[in-house]
């Protein structure tokens, strides 16, 4: 999304941000495996550039490594490892 040079593109980084990081956990509830291991990815790869998310994404990716299926185990330990 290109700016007007308003800087309004400032104040709506952050919310796009917020409402991503919401789909993404609610996503970690579907039944499928795969959207749970993309969803994974996606938290991790947010919480890379917003240091406020990232205990609870850490915490996150070690529940997964703990109790998801082997791709989220996979993903969520090479997550962890890149970026906790």
């Amino acid at each position: 999304m290109a700016s007007g040079g308003d800087g309004s593109e400032d104040g709506a980084q952050p919310k796009q941000r917020d409402l991503a990081t919401a789909l993404l956990v609610g996503y970690l509830e579907d039944r499928s495996s795969i959207v749970k291991t993309f969803a994974l990815q996606g938290l991790a790869d947010l919480a890379q550039d917003d240091p406020s998310i990232r205990p609870g994404v850490i915490e996150i990716l070690r529940q997964a490594t703990r109790t998801g299926t082997a791709a989220m185990k996979a993903r969520g330990g090479s997550c962890w490892a890149a970026g906790g």
